[in-house]
């Protein structure tokens, strides 16, 4: 069974005979930076370094490169939360060429897919990811009630372009599964209500998960932190799996498995345990067996590794996830 065969059959509640063995999020670059010093060599493909199955991400960033940087993490871009400074800002927005410039890098990575030797995925910005890019953490929080016009606008724009590039990169490769970037919501739930999420950005879902079924793609959200409450929400749009469970955010893998017994599942490995050693890592598994045994999930780290982690742990994680991913009885 390759790799892609794997995948596919344990998104499917099939019963492959290993699971993807896989870090989905990159590395932090304080983290790879102490590995170097410990010894990794530069330049080195990190996956294949480590053993680890291969994926290749496409990020369709809505933002060309000529947009404004923020002042700061979380200050937004916009000059101005009005509709007259969105509309200002558009021309550097939606870039014409955000699947063209990859164009030979995903022909040819999709030779390798197609050999089942690695699996492909987008990632597409979703409809409270965006207008908090553009207007900063704190204004979009405030612009669901004091711009209800500006929110729709970006994100009726978001939809087109999300729509445009979907078709052009299944135009030269169909993925194996799409994640939307979301992060909407924190070790206390959601960020919005039912009631905003409802007005604000469900629209957007269903015309998004129309195009993506018709092309057969899994459908992922990754939001951080603590999903309990927001697994109903996308479930009622037809969304049914999520990343990363983030343990420290008290996401309960057992309980949401018994509440969702559909769902599919990718992470959960708690990152906060890996610099602890062996026993630690092997409890940590020992955790997560029973899911891995019932299907439709894929056990990886609940977010990018972090720097804590030396290069003699990480190597001892990612053999213990190889072992655990090949003889778990699914």
């Amino acid at each position: 069974m390759t790799l892609r065969e794997a995948f596919k059959a344990v998104m499917t509640f099939e019963k492959p005979n290993r699971l993807p063995a896989i870090e989905w999020a990159a590395w932090w670059g304080k983290t790879t930076d102490r590995w170097k010093a410990e010894g990794m060599p530069d330049n080195v493909n990190i996956m294949e370094y480590f053993g680890l199955d291969i994926h290749q991400q496409y990020w369709l960033h809505p933002k060309a490169g000529t947009a404004p940087q923020p002042k700061y993490h979380g200050s937004g871009i916009l000059d101005g939360i009005t509709p007259a400074a969105y509309r200002e800002l558009k021309p550097h927005l939606f870039p014409a060429d955000a699947v063209r410039r990859s164009r030979e890098h995903i022909i040819a990575q999709t030779k390798r897919q197609q050999a089942g030797e690695i699996i492909i995925w987008i990632t597409l910005e979703g409809f409270f990811w965006f207008p908090r890019e553009l207007m900063g953490i704190h204004n979009h929080l405030y612009a669901f009630y004091d711009e209800p016009e500006l929110m729709h606008m970006i994100n009726k724009d978001l939809l087109e372009f999300n729509l445009r590039v979907l078709d052009e990169f299944c135009d030269l490769c169909t993925p194996d599964f799409i994640t939307f970037a979301e992060d909407m919501s924190y070790n206390n739930g959601p960020m919005i209500s039912k009631a905003l999420f409802d007005e604000f950005m469900t629209p957007y879902y269903k015309d998004s998960i129309k195009a993506l079924n018709e092309y057969g793609i899994e459908i992922v959200i990754d939001t951080d932190g603590d999903i309990t409450q927001l697994i109903p929400w996308f479930e009622e749009l037809g969304v049914t799996a999520f990343l990363p469970l983030e343990r420290q955010a008290g996401v309960d893998l057992s309980q949401i498995r018994e509440r969702h017994p559909r769902l599919r599942l990718i992470g959960g490995f708690d990152k906060t345990i890996m610099h602890l050693g062996e026993d630690a890592l092997l409890a940590e598994f020992e955790r997560l067996l029973p899911i891995m045994e019932q299907g439709g999930f894929i056990p990886s780290v609940d977010h990018q590794t972090p720097p804590a982690v030396s290069l003699a742990d990480y190597k001892l994680y990612a053999g213990l996830l190889k072992k655990y991913c090949e003889n778990s009885q699914i």
